[in-house]
């Protein structure tokens, strides 16, 4: 199954979600370093994000950001993980806005990304 076909399955579990407590993206964790206001605007490009649509942002929670540069990669926790699978998502700037490029559970930013990104990144691919 790939990346996108994997996020399609899960959001069908989001009106359940949507009925229990859920973790906030406020309270983030970040890679030691990380700058507050780029891990802000990393988690707020992953909520707004297209490929999260149709999963509600209380449903997860947005933590280990990590920066290499113009790109980024970040870690979405379910808050039910019964209900929905962790993911990651590799996120590119431009003009000082970042965009999701890549989400999924396996393979994420391996197309997409230098082997030194991802090592940065400590994707697997």
């Amino acid at each position: 199954m790939n990346r996108r076909t994997t996020l399609a399955l899960t959001a069908v579990a989001a009106p359940a979600l949507a009925l229990g407590l859920a973790a906030s993206t406020a309270n983030a964790g970040t890679a030691p370093g990380a700058d507050p206001a780029t891990v802000q605007g990393i988690t707020s490009a992953v909520t707004a994000s297209p490929a999260t649509a149709a999963v509600p942002a209380t449903a997860y929670a947005v933590t280990d950001v990590r920066v290499a540069g113009d790109v980024a990669a970040a870690t979405l926790e379910p808050a039910d993980p019964a209900a929905l699978d962790p993911a990651t998502a590799v996120l590119r700037s431009e003009g000082g806005t970042w965009t999701v490029v890549d989400l999924g559970t396996a393979g994420v930013g391996c197309d997409l990304l230098t082997p030194a990104q991802q090592a940065e990144l400590a994707l697997t691919c």
